[in-house]
């Protein structure tokens, strides 16, 4: 059970620090690091992930607006790891002395996570939470791109890219919440994302998920 003035304090800050969460990671999902050596992005990753594990708790007793929050929390947190993992995983052998990312998956990676925290919200059944509601309109675009890319276009990149995003995107079946309900749907075609670059001689993105394992 988390103490009353812990649980006031990681209320009134919740969307501050989302917000927060939201501009690093597109910075990230713009190879824009901060300075940060990729153990230190996974050191990022991982405050990321212990603050929605706290946030996991603090509707704990409280009127809740939707009952999907802690489970998109819950998802998040599953695929945070995994993302960390790939930090290390796509980058090249010297990733450690690295402070840019150029690598295209990568950054796509870091780009669907910061929609995805950015539409979570404490106030899912109205718009007050102005900033979660762009977000989640976001969401709902990027949603609609995967749907118009053909699978039997996917390389391994992109293949790998949609397994994500599709766990990603994440709604529960009887939450009364707006985004949930499909309130944001676009109202016209989104424009379609760019094309990756060329896939390199080089293939490692269909390790990404299992390769962290073999290099302990």
């Amino acid at each position: 059970m988390m103490q009353a003035d812990v649980k006031a304090a990681a209320i009134e800050n919740f969307q501050e620090n989302r917000d927060g969460f939201v501009v690093e990671l597109n910075k990230l999902s713009e190879g824009q690091t901060g300075g940060r050596w990729v153990p230190q992005i996974q050191t990022y990753l991982r405050k990321i992930f212990y603050t929605l594990s706290m946030w996991t708790l603090i509707r704990e007793g409280s009127e809740k607006e939707g009952n999907c929050f802690e489970e998109r929390c819950n998802n998040l947190m599953v695929l945070i790891e995994e993302i960390s993992d790939s930090v290390r995983v796509i980058l090249s052998t010297n990733a450690d002395l690295m402070t840019t990312i150029e690598d295209p998956v990568l950054m796509k990676l870091f780009g669907m996570l910061s929609m995805q925290v950015g539409s979570l919200t404490l106030h899912g059944l109205s718009d007050e939470d102005t900033e979660a509601v762009e977000s989640a309109k976001m969401v709902e675009r990027e949603q609609r791109r995967w749907e118009l890319k053909l699978f039997e276009e996917d390389d391994e990149r992109r293949n790998y890219l949609r397994m994500i995003w599709a766990r990603l995107y994440y709604k529960v079946h009887d939450c009364p919440c707006r985004q949930c309900c499909d309130f944001y749907l676009p109202t016209e075609e989104p424009t379609p994302s760019p094309p990756l670059p060329d896939l390199p001689e080089e293939e490692y993105y269909s390790s990404t998920t299992s390769s962290s394992s073999e290099e302990d």
